[in-house]
């Protein structure tokens, strides 16, 4: 990693602090992120990141959203994903939708816990998927929801030569899947979160009479925010994973290397279970800016006797903040991270990495 650019532009809302009772005509509609940057796994990138915000029904009701992403980069890696929020019923319902297409490279550094970051075999895999999911609190306390979740993908696979000779199978084709979640959740806004908790589970079922395999996964995911002061932010993260059946290679447990565990290749170790847990320290600056300091544990196992002897990665970094709409408190980020002490990451996203 040597490089990461990017800027802001907005109609309106520009000031530091967001106005409770702001008039009508400052609204902010949309917000563009560029970016421009260079990692090991994609050489130089170049992209941008564009949000449309809706206005509410309510008035004092969340913001509907439209996000909008496009990159690329030397490596002849593309992504392309649209993912719409909206929200119904006095915010009691939210709605996600994802739309996104990807060709891309990647490496396969072999399965387990031990992976050699000198030693993987790359992969070129296309992708179209999509998926929604609903969450309400109708009927519930207002701290307690439950939803559904519908993913569905085709996937194209193919593993060049490479220093790994024990390789996966390439599961191509259809991945179609529905599951629901239940959880526990007092935050007090989900885009820069000051105080409240999070418990959730989830499991999602995947079948060959939907698609072309059958597995299924599952998450216990568990958080704590406490605020330092008006500007500062604590964030304590947990997600345990599992995987069982049929499972593709790259639907393992593991991390993601946006949001849980950032830097690395997404399942740079995974297996059937993994483990993550997650620290960090937010930091609201000046104008449009922040940053925050974070520090990062996790390991996978195939069972989890196995996965409670192996040993944990780690990883320490920072990033900063970009105000995209701070009335919403919503921010884009640019990660660094020091993984296992030995190689550097970075990662970029609209939104905090948990």
């Amino acid at each position: 990693m040597v490089l990461i650019a990017c800027a802001a532009l907005a109609v309106a809302g520009e000031s530091g602090v967001a106005k409770e009772n702001a008039p009508e005509e400052d609204f902010q509609r949309y917000s563009v992120v560029p970016i421009l940057g260079y990692t090991e796994e994609t050489e130089f990138q170049v992209g941008v990141m564009a949000l449309l915000f809706l206005k509410s029904d309510e008035a004092a009701g969340k913001v509907p959203e439209i996000g909008l992403t496009a990159y690329g980069s030397t490596r002849g890696q593309l992504q392309l994903q649209l993912e719409p929020y909206y929200y119904m019923f006095h915010d009691r319902v939210s709605i996600w939708g994802l739309l996104k297409y990807q060709d891309w490279v990647a490496g396969y550094y072999g399965r387990g816990n031990d992976p050699d970051i000198d030693v993987f075999t790359n992969f070129n895999r296309k992708k179209f998927q999509f998926g929604t999911k609903v969450e309400s609190r109708v009927g519930l306390p207002s701290t307690l929801k439950y939803g559904i979740e519908v993913h569905a993908e085709y996937t194209e696979i193919d593993f060049e030569q490479g220093e790994i000779e024990d390789l996966p199978d390439e599961h191509s084709g259809w991945r179609n899947g529905v599951g629901y979640l239940f959880g526990f959740d007092s935050r007090d806004n989900i885009n820069w979160t000051r105080h409240g908790f999070l418990v959730q589970w989830q499991q999602m079922f995947y079948s060959d009479r939907l698609g072309d395999y059958t597995f299924d996964v599952e998450s216990l995911d568990l958080r704590v925010y406490s605020s330092l002061s008006k500007t500062t932010t604590t964030a304590v993260g947990f997600l345990w994973q599992r995987a069982d059946g049929d499972v593709p290679f790259d639907m393992l447990a593991g991390p993601d290397g946006i949001c849980r565990f950032r830097g690395v290749e997404s399942l740079y170790f995974g297996d059937n279970q993994a483990v993550i847990m997650q620290a960090e320290l937010r930091q609201y600056i000046w104008w449009r800016l922040g940053a925050h300091f974070f520090f990062e544990g996790g390991k996978s196992g195939r069972y989890f006797s196995e996965l409670v002897r192996n040993d944990w990665h780690r990883s320490i970094g920072a990033g900063a903040l970009l105000g995209l709409n701070l009335k919403q408190t919503l921010f884009a980020r640019a990660d660094i991270s020091w993984v296992d002490f030995d190689h550097l990451g970075l990662s970029f996203y609209v939104r905090q990495a948990f």
